[in-house]
Order: C-alpha cells, then sequence, then structure tokens
C-alpha cells in the first residue's frame, strides 16, 4: 500500500514478507489471493490488481498506466 498506485514486483513482496528467505511455492499468490477476498470481496470496483509480467498494485483505477 506504501507504492500505491505504483506496481510493486514479486520479489518486492516476497522480500518486505519475509526478507532473504522467501517460502518454497506459492505462498505469495496464496496471500494474494485472500488479500483480493477481504479488501475486493463483492465490490464492483476492485483495488487489488495484477499487472502482468510486471507485479501487483493496489490503486481505485485498474486503467490508469503502471508505475
Amino acid at each position: 500500500m506504501q507504492a500505491s498506485p505504483a506496481a510493486v514486483s514479486r520479489q518486492q513482496l516476497e522480500y518486505a514478507l519475509w526478507g532473504d528467505e522467501p517460502p518454497d511455492g506459492d505462498m505469495l499468490r496464496s496471500h494474494i489471493y485472500e488479500l483480493r477476498r477481504s479488501v475486493d470481496g463483492d465490490q464492483p470496483v476492485k483495488l487489488v490488481h495484477t499487472i502482468p509480467r510486471v507485479g501487483y498494485r493496489i490503486a481505485l483505477d485498474a486503467h490508469a498506466p503502471a508505475s
């Protein structure tokens, strides 16, 4: 959220969460899934966005240019 509306890479998120020892597998993907369920839920406007080949971002407008 500190980087919003800029995109944050998967590597940046893993380092912020787990430092130099990220867990094996798709732990980050599981956390993003839960974040979406909690934050976005059934809301018509989604806040958590995946930016292909870049990472993730939290922003109101999914069509705004990714930073």
